[in-house]
């Protein structure tokens, strides 16, 4: 039997293919878990635990599950590896980045300020034992955007060995996981508004995530200004790269944090780190550059410019 089912959560549009004996089945579950993660994560939903969260004064505990006490602890743990490059309470800044996109002008330099003393991960109090968490000053907020999508596949991962799945191609918005064979996959052109293709690649057991500042953004005194805010100095980040897409077969949430951290520390940063990790990655430059990994190089197609390695 085979299932497709395409419904809108978590930001973005989920797609789920699968084929089995199982797959019908199997497509409601892995439905129906995105669904009550969205309600639990999303900042958007005034009942959801984050917003509860991110609603009380400075210092007070708020009683969380167990699956957000652990996606917080992962976020927080992206953090360190990232140096603050991922910052789960970088809220404050992303609100109002988003609405200067929207209104196309920037924001105020004395709010950029305000808000960036707002920003710190470390400052987020997490007790596992008695599964509570805390936001350490009045008027900070955690936002899940950029791990929640990879968390979500990790678990839909785990959901597909416990049925009889004979295939599957999962995608959330950019977040992709196959399983049961090799598919090739899309890559988007960053630079293309018709969302057309720059390569393909070659996908097997494993997932790919792509982050890019293409989405959203506007240009201003002939600078464009996008949505990935780096944390530590409050604007858009700069680093010179406009697409980012890791590969690996397990974690990812934190290809999820490491592929948006990518964005704001840039190649050269961010390299060492996959090395360590065993996580291979396509970098888009914003002069129309494309390197990848050795471990892509057979497996990256570029259509039509050549590919570039970087060991």
């Amino acid at each position: 039997m085979t299932v497709q089912k395409t419904f809108p959560a978590l930001g973005t549009v989920n797609t789920l293919f699968l084929r089995g004996s199982d797959a019908m089945e199997t497509t409601e579950e892995a439905k129906a878990y995105i669904l009550s993660l969205e309600q639990s994560l999303s900042v958007f939903r005034p009942d959801s635990e984050v917003s509860v969260l991110n609603r009380q004064k400075g210092g007070r505990t708020v009683p969380l599950r167990e699956e957000t006490m652990r996606i917080l602890e992962e976020s927080v743990r992206c953090g360190e590896l990232t140096e603050g490059a991922f910052d789960i309470t970088a809220g404050p800044l992303s609100m109002i980045w988003k609405k200067a996109i929207r209104e196309r002008r920037l924001p105020d330099p004395k709010e950029i300020r305000k808000r960036k003393r707002l920003v710190g991960y470390r400052e987020l109090r997490i007790d596992p034992e008695r599964g509570t968490a805390s936001l350490h000053r009045t008027g900070q907020s955690v936002d899940f955007g950029g791990i929640a999508k990879g968390w979500a596949a990790d678990r839909l991962a785990e959901l597909l060995g416990k049925h009889d799945i004979e295939e599957a191609l999962l995608n959330l918005g950019g977040t992709v996981l196959v399983c049961g064979g090799e598919r090739e996959i899309g890559i988007r052109d960053p630079f293309d508004k018709a969302g057309r293709i720059m390569g393909t690649l070659k996908l097997r057991n494993g997932f790919a995530v792509t982050s890019g500042s293409y989405e959203q953004g506007f240009t201003a005194g002939g600078i464009r200004y996008h949505h990935i805010i780096d944390p530590r100095t409050g604007f858009p980040a700069g680093s010179g790269l406009c697409s980012v897409t890791l590969t690996g077969d397990q974690n990812a949430a934190e290809l999820d944090a490491l592929a948006t951290a990518a964005i704001i520390l840039g190649e050269e940063k961010t390299l060492p780190i996959l090395r360590e990790r065993g996580i291979e990655g396509i970098f888009v430059r914003d002069d129309g550059q494309v390197f990848v990994t050795t471990g892509l190089a057979e497996r990256f197609r570029l259509q039509p410019e050549s590919v570039k390695s970087v060991s």
